[in-house]
């Protein structure tokens, strides 16, 4: 059974239980601990995603799944 769990704080107490959990890894060899990056959103990028969807929704010229899937 795989366990995820994610501490989003950065208080003092967030980073004890960080502390605690980096040296229970080490002896114990099922536990790992990774540090995710957070993807900050971006006006730029957001405008420019929210114009390609819409030009998509206005011009969806293509095939349907199922069609490409049986070129394949």
């Amino acid at each position: 059974m795989v366990y995820t769990i994610k501490i989003k704080d950065k208080s003092i107490k967030a980073r004890s239980i960080i502390n605690i959990l980096k040296a229970l890894q080490k002896d114990y060899d099922f536990i790992e601990i990774s540090e995710e990056k957070e993807i900050q959103e971006d006006d730029d990028i957001m405008k420019e995603l929210e114009i390609r969807y819409n030009y998509f929704i206005k011009n969806h010229k293509g095939k349907e799944w199922s069609a490409l899937l049986n070129d394949f």
